[in-house]
């Protein structure tokens, strides 16, 4: 099984004064990302993703922003969902004129109904690889591919898993 992580010669993380600078415009997006996702039933989650993009989910790919933002209204159909997504240890891999590739853990803790709910423990833990590509000025996501490392065989996420 890949990773994903291969580093590209000469684009490593930290071979460049610009990395640090880098990796907090891409955290930004990646938070912003997650608190429309949790605040707002991720109504805008499809503006951080190029019109052509690809999101996998497990088994299940969706491409496009029109199918990005059917996957999010799908899941606020569902009803009401508590959810937190964590970011952190965010890596840039490779570094390329106007692309940049990432990886950064993602814990869940999600559950549908109303706040408080009773789970403790995440969700999920997982691994998020990112392609992402600056357009006008703005770093958005190309691709995006999370791979689930920790996750109980009852857990029911509200995204497609194939």
């Amino acid at each position: 099984m890949t990773t994903g992580i291969e580093r590209s010669a000469g684009s490593e993380a930290g071979a460049g004064d610009g990395i640090p600078a880098l990796q907090s415009e891409l955290m930004s997006v990646l938070t912003g990302l997650w608190f429309d996702i949790d605040h707002n039933g991720g109504a805008d989650a499809a503006t951080f993703f190029t019109p052509d993009a690809e999101l996998r989910f497990s088994d299940a790919i969706v491409r496009g922003t029109a199918a990005i933002e059917q996957v999010y209204a799908d899941r606020t159909a569902r009803g009401p969902r508590v959810s937190r997504h964590i970011v952190t240890n965010l890596q840039v891999v490779a570094t390329g004129a106007d692309r940049v590739r990432a990886v950064s853990v993602l814990l869940l803790f999600g559950d549908d109904g109303e706040p408080p709910r009773p789970s403790t423990m995440p969700a999920l833990v997982g691994d998020v690889f990112d392609e992402f590509e600056r357009h006008d000025g703005r770093w958005l996501i190309r691709s995006r591919w999370i791979q689930n490392l920790f996750i109980e065989p009852t857990t029911e996420l509200a995204v497609p898993q194939e």
